[in-house]
Protein backbone atom coordinates (compact mmCIF):
# COMPACT_ATOMS: atom_id res chain seq x y z
CA UNK A 1 0.00 0.00 0.00
CA UNK A 2 1.09 3.57 -0.72
CA UNK A 3 0.46 4.56 2.89
CA UNK A 4 2.85 1.85 4.09
CA UNK A 5 5.54 3.25 1.79
CA UNK A 6 5.07 6.78 3.11
CA UNK A 7 4.58 5.78 6.76
CA UNK A 8 6.18 2.34 7.14
CA UNK A 9 5.27 0.25 10.16
CA UNK A 10 8.05 -0.01 12.70
CA UNK A 11 8.51 -2.53 15.47
CA UNK A 12 7.48 -1.06 18.81
CA UNK A 13 10.43 -2.80 20.44
CA UNK A 14 13.45 -2.14 18.26
CA UNK A 15 12.20 0.19 15.54
CA UNK A 16 12.85 -2.25 12.70
CA UNK A 17 10.73 -1.50 9.61
CA UNK A 18 8.16 -4.07 8.50
CA UNK A 19 5.62 -4.45 11.29
CA UNK A 20 4.69 -3.49 14.84
CA UNK A 21 6.10 -6.73 16.28
CA UNK A 22 9.27 -8.14 14.71
CA UNK A 23 10.14 -11.81 15.24
CA UNK A 24 13.02 -10.96 17.59
CA UNK A 25 10.94 -8.72 19.87
CA UNK A 26 8.08 -11.22 19.86
CA UNK A 27 10.45 -13.69 21.48
CA UNK A 28 10.90 -11.19 24.30
CA UNK A 29 7.18 -10.80 24.98
CA UNK A 30 6.44 -11.76 28.57
CA UNK A 31 3.48 -14.04 29.11
CA UNK A 32 1.60 -13.86 32.39
CA UNK A 33 2.00 -17.53 33.41
CA UNK A 34 0.49 -17.11 36.87
CA UNK A 35 -3.28 -17.26 36.82
CA UNK A 36 -4.81 -15.53 39.81
CA UNK A 37 -8.11 -15.47 41.64
CA UNK A 38 -9.87 -12.22 40.72
CA UNK A 39 -11.06 -11.75 44.30
CA UNK A 40 -7.95 -12.28 46.45
CA UNK A 41 -5.31 -11.93 43.68
CA UNK A 42 -3.55 -15.11 44.86
CA UNK A 43 -2.55 -17.96 42.49
CA UNK A 44 -5.46 -19.97 41.17
CA UNK A 45 -5.77 -22.95 38.84
CA UNK A 46 -6.65 -21.61 35.41
CA UNK A 47 -7.71 -18.25 36.83
CA UNK A 48 -10.83 -19.67 38.46
CA UNK A 49 -12.14 -17.68 41.40
CA UNK A 50 -11.45 -19.64 44.59
CA UNK A 51 -14.58 -21.32 46.00
CA UNK A 52 -14.12 -19.53 49.33
CA UNK A 53 -13.70 -16.19 47.54
CA UNK A 54 -16.82 -16.45 45.42
CA UNK A 55 -19.91 -14.38 46.00
CA UNK A 56 -23.16 -14.13 44.03
CA UNK A 57 -21.77 -11.06 42.26
CA UNK A 58 -18.12 -11.97 41.72
CA UNK A 59 -16.25 -12.83 38.55
CA UNK A 60 -16.11 -16.57 37.95
CA UNK A 61 -12.62 -16.42 36.51
CA UNK A 62 -9.94 -14.27 34.92
CA UNK A 63 -7.62 -14.64 31.94
CA UNK A 64 -4.80 -12.13 31.37
CA UNK A 65 -2.38 -13.34 28.73
CA UNK A 66 0.58 -10.95 28.82
CA UNK A 67 2.56 -9.10 31.46
CA UNK A 68 1.95 -5.38 31.10
CA UNK A 69 5.43 -4.39 29.97
CA UNK A 70 7.67 -4.20 26.92
CA UNK A 71 6.13 -4.12 23.44
CA UNK A 72 2.71 -5.14 24.75
CA UNK A 73 2.56 -2.12 27.03
CA UNK A 74 3.80 0.14 24.23
CA UNK A 75 1.16 -1.27 21.87
CA UNK A 76 -1.73 -0.73 24.29
CA UNK A 77 -0.53 2.78 25.14
CA UNK A 78 -0.07 3.71 21.47
CA UNK A 79 -3.52 2.40 20.60
CA UNK A 80 -5.16 4.06 23.59
CA UNK A 81 -3.71 7.54 23.19
CA UNK A 82 -2.60 7.77 19.55
CA UNK A 83 -5.21 5.50 17.93
CA UNK A 84 -3.38 3.48 15.29
CA UNK A 85 -6.14 1.30 13.83
CA UNK A 86 -3.95 -1.23 12.03
CA UNK A 87 -2.05 -1.74 15.30
CA UNK A 88 -5.31 -2.92 16.89
CA UNK A 89 -5.58 -5.78 14.41
CA UNK A 90 -1.97 -6.86 14.96
CA UNK A 91 -2.45 -6.75 18.74
CA UNK A 92 -5.63 -8.84 18.57
CA UNK A 93 -3.94 -11.46 16.39
CA UNK A 94 -1.01 -11.66 18.80
CA UNK A 95 -3.35 -11.93 21.79
CA UNK A 96 -5.58 -14.61 20.29
CA UNK A 97 -2.61 -16.73 19.19
CA UNK A 98 -1.76 -17.21 22.88
CA UNK A 99 -5.22 -16.90 24.40
CA UNK A 100 -6.59 -19.83 22.39
CA UNK A 101 -4.14 -22.14 24.15
CA UNK A 102 -5.66 -21.35 27.55
CA UNK A 103 -7.80 -24.43 28.20
CA UNK A 104 -9.82 -22.86 31.01
CA UNK A 105 -10.75 -19.82 28.95
CA UNK A 106 -11.44 -21.99 25.89
CA UNK A 107 -13.66 -24.25 27.97
CA UNK A 108 -15.65 -21.24 29.16
CA UNK A 109 -16.14 -20.18 25.53
CA UNK A 110 -17.62 -23.55 24.67
CA UNK A 111 -21.38 -23.71 24.87
CA UNK A 112 -23.01 -27.15 25.02
CA UNK A 113 -20.04 -28.84 23.41
CA UNK A 114 -19.88 -26.56 20.38
CA UNK A 115 -16.54 -25.75 18.75
CA UNK A 116 -14.74 -22.57 19.77
CA UNK A 117 -15.48 -20.93 16.45
CA UNK A 118 -18.97 -22.34 16.18
CA UNK A 119 -22.33 -20.89 17.16
CA UNK A 120 -22.17 -19.54 20.69
CA UNK A 121 -25.81 -19.12 21.68
CA UNK A 122 -25.23 -18.89 25.40
CA UNK A 123 -21.99 -16.88 25.63
CA UNK A 124 -21.76 -13.16 24.89
CA UNK A 125 -18.81 -10.78 24.65
CA UNK A 126 -19.17 -7.43 26.48
CA UNK A 127 -16.51 -4.66 26.57
CA UNK A 128 -16.16 -2.38 29.58
CA UNK A 129 -17.70 0.96 28.52
CA UNK A 130 -16.17 4.42 28.77
CA UNK A 131 -18.08 7.40 30.13
CA UNK A 132 -19.64 9.30 27.17
CA UNK A 133 -17.52 12.39 27.86
CA UNK A 134 -14.33 10.31 27.92
CA UNK A 135 -15.30 8.53 24.72
CA UNK A 136 -15.96 11.86 22.98
CA UNK A 137 -12.58 13.18 24.13
CA UNK A 138 -10.69 10.09 22.97
CA UNK A 139 -12.86 9.48 19.92
CA UNK A 140 -13.30 5.76 20.56
CA UNK A 141 -13.35 3.08 23.27
CA UNK A 142 -10.28 0.85 22.94
CA UNK A 143 -12.00 -2.01 24.80
CA UNK A 144 -14.88 -1.86 22.33
CA UNK A 145 -12.56 -1.65 19.31
CA UNK A 146 -10.42 -4.61 20.39
CA UNK A 147 -13.38 -6.57 21.74
CA UNK A 148 -15.26 -6.42 18.46
CA UNK A 149 -12.28 -7.93 16.64
CA UNK A 150 -11.81 -10.61 19.29
CA UNK A 151 -15.44 -11.66 19.42
CA UNK A 152 -15.52 -11.94 15.63
CA UNK A 153 -12.47 -14.22 15.65
CA UNK A 154 -13.92 -16.34 18.48
CA UNK A 155 -17.34 -16.56 16.85
CA UNK A 156 -19.06 -15.09 19.92
CA UNK A 157 -21.86 -12.54 19.72
CA UNK A 158 -20.69 -9.02 20.56
CA UNK A 159 -22.96 -6.89 22.78
CA UNK A 160 -21.26 -3.48 23.24
CA UNK A 161 -24.42 -1.70 24.41
CA UNK A 162 -25.16 -4.02 27.35
CA UNK A 163 -23.50 -1.83 29.97
CA UNK A 164 -23.18 1.92 30.26
CA UNK A 165 -20.94 4.03 32.46
CA UNK A 166 -23.00 6.54 34.38
CA UNK A 167 -20.30 7.93 36.66
CA UNK A 168 -17.41 10.06 35.45
CA UNK A 169 -14.47 8.56 37.31
CA UNK A 170 -10.87 9.60 37.76
CA UNK A 171 -8.19 7.57 35.91
CA UNK A 172 -7.63 4.46 38.05
CA UNK A 173 -3.90 4.37 37.37
CA UNK A 174 -3.34 7.47 39.52
CA UNK A 175 -5.11 6.06 42.59
CA UNK A 176 -4.20 3.58 45.34
CA UNK A 177 -6.14 0.37 45.94
CA UNK A 178 -8.77 1.81 48.28
CA UNK A 179 -9.20 4.94 46.17
CA UNK A 180 -9.71 2.82 43.05
CA UNK A 181 -12.43 0.79 44.72
CA UNK A 182 -14.28 3.89 45.92
CA UNK A 183 -13.75 5.69 42.61
CA UNK A 184 -15.39 2.97 40.51
CA UNK A 185 -18.29 2.09 42.83
CA UNK A 186 -21.64 2.65 41.14
CA UNK A 187 -19.99 3.55 37.84
CA UNK A 188 -21.98 1.12 35.68
CA UNK A 189 -25.55 0.15 35.05
CA UNK A 190 -27.42 -2.06 32.61
CA UNK A 191 -28.80 -0.35 29.53
CA UNK A 192 -32.58 -0.32 29.42
CA UNK A 193 -34.02 -3.24 27.49
CA UNK A 194 -30.97 -5.48 28.03
CA UNK A 195 -32.29 -7.49 31.01
CA UNK A 196 -33.64 -10.28 28.80
CA UNK A 197 -30.26 -10.55 27.06
CA UNK A 198 -28.46 -10.99 30.38
CA UNK A 199 -30.66 -13.35 32.40
CA UNK A 200 -29.41 -16.93 32.32
CA UNK A 201 -26.52 -16.24 29.95
CA UNK A 202 -22.73 -16.33 30.26
CA UNK A 203 -20.45 -13.39 29.53
CA UNK A 204 -16.86 -12.64 28.65
CA UNK A 205 -16.24 -9.21 30.14
CA UNK A 206 -13.31 -7.55 28.37
CA UNK A 207 -10.91 -4.71 29.19
CA UNK A 208 -7.41 -4.00 27.90
CA UNK A 209 -5.46 -4.11 31.19
CA UNK A 210 -6.01 -5.55 34.68
CA UNK A 211 -4.39 -3.51 37.44
CA UNK A 212 -6.30 -3.76 40.71
CA UNK A 213 -9.26 -5.34 38.91
CA UNK A 214 -11.82 -3.01 40.47
CA UNK A 215 -13.23 -1.89 37.11
CA UNK A 216 -13.93 -5.42 35.86
CA UNK A 217 -15.29 -6.52 39.22
CA UNK A 218 -17.67 -3.57 39.42
CA UNK A 219 -18.93 -4.20 35.88
CA UNK A 220 -19.37 -7.91 36.68
CA UNK A 221 -21.57 -7.03 39.66
CA UNK A 222 -24.06 -5.30 37.36
CA UNK A 223 -24.27 -8.33 35.06
CA UNK A 224 -24.67 -10.73 37.98
CA UNK A 225 -27.32 -8.56 39.69
CA UNK A 226 -29.32 -8.68 36.48
CA UNK A 227 -29.29 -12.44 36.19
CA UNK A 228 -26.05 -13.37 34.40
CA UNK A 229 -25.23 -17.04 34.97
CA UNK A 230 -21.46 -16.66 34.74
CA UNK A 231 -19.02 -13.83 34.00
CA UNK A 232 -15.41 -14.44 32.99
CA UNK A 233 -12.95 -11.52 32.97
CA UNK A 234 -10.58 -11.19 30.02
CA UNK A 235 -7.74 -8.70 29.57
CA UNK A 236 -4.81 -8.50 27.21
CA UNK A 237 -2.35 -7.79 29.98
CA UNK A 238 -1.88 -7.65 33.74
Amino acid sequence: MLLDLIFPRKCLGCGKTGGYFCSFCLNLVSLEPKRICSACQKPSLGGLTHPHCRSPQSLDGLTSTFAYKGVVRKAITKLKYKFVSDLAQDLVELFLSFCGEDKFFSHFCLSRGEALRGSQNNVFFVPVPLHPSRKRWRGFNQAELLGKMMSSNLGIKFLPETLKRIKKTKPQVKLNKEERKKNIQGAFELNSGCRSLVTGHQFILFDDVWTSGETLKEAAKVLKRNGAQKVWGLTIAR
